[in-house]
């Protein structure tokens, strides 16, 4: 399980979870999470200086006659997490944005046309904090999310693939963070993520550093049920989507 580069406690329960070594779909009604939940959102609520803008959805329970002859519904929204969006106060923190969308021509023509169209949003830029469902870990970086005019949103990755305008590659939440905002704003949102890991801990959850979610789990594979790529890391182990 790779234990000589992954913190011991952290192979420990990836062993645990997946004893198969395979990373899958799991019955989330069983999680402990919701047994911390509405406390952990209060406690996130009460931090001073930022906001909780945003987070998972409770899915809508779906009910199913079992002696029907049709199938069950189909669920394409697994995913292993549950994510809390903070923002501080501050504009620095917001900024507008748009978004494209494809919309009925309002030609007079008997064949109807669609034309693009761009829809105005709210953008900000604030912290993720990610909770599994699967184990008692948490993870927390920096990330962006926007709302727009016609209902839809966006953001609010936990990995976000994010690539530098100078040289094209790929650069960390933080480095853009750092690059996008002035030293006084990276300070404050930096304090934000401090106060947030802080939360977390209060409730047990162990907060995983980047260096360790990072880090390959020689041996792990991912089903075909979940949207995952190789080499499978430290962080798909724990927060993953399926189909």
């Amino acid at each position: 399980m790779g234990a000589t580069q992954i913190p011991e406690a952290v192979a420990a329960l990836i062993k645990e979870i997946w004893p198969d070594g395979m990373v899958d779909e799991f019955d989330t009604e069983e999680s402990g999470f919701q047994d911390i939940h509405a406390k952990l959102e209060r406690d996130l609520r009460k931090i001073r200086g930022a906001s909780l803008t945003w987070q998972t959805e409770s899915e809508e329970p779906v009910y199913w006659d079992d002696e029907s002859d049709d199938e069950p519904p189909f669920d394409d929204n697994f995913q292993s997490y549950h994510v809390f969006f903070l923002v501080p106060d501050g504009d620095e923190f917001r900024y507008e944005t748009e978004t494209e969308a494809w919309e009925p021509s309002a030609s007079l023509e008997e064949e109807e046309e669609w034309v693009e169209t761009a829809v105005p949003g709210q953008g900000f830029t604030g912290c993720t904090a990610a909770v599994c469902l699967a184990a008692p870990v948490a993870m927390v970086d920096f990330s962006d999310r926007s709302d727009f005019a016609d209902g839809t949103s966006g953001g609010d990755d936990i990995d976000p693939c994010i690539v530098s305008d100078e040289t094209g590659e790929r650069i960390t939440p933080e480095t853009y963070c750092r690059r996008q905002l002035s030293p006084e704003a990276f300070q404050k949102l930096d304090a934000l993520r401090a106060k947030i890991v802080a939360v977390l801990q209060k409730h047990r959850l162990e907060v995983l550093d980047q260096t360790v979610l990072d880090l390959p789990v020689p041996g792990l594979k991912a089903s075909q049920e979940v949207f995952l790529e190789k080499p499978i890391r430290v962080r798909d182990a724990f927060f993953f989507r399926g189909v």
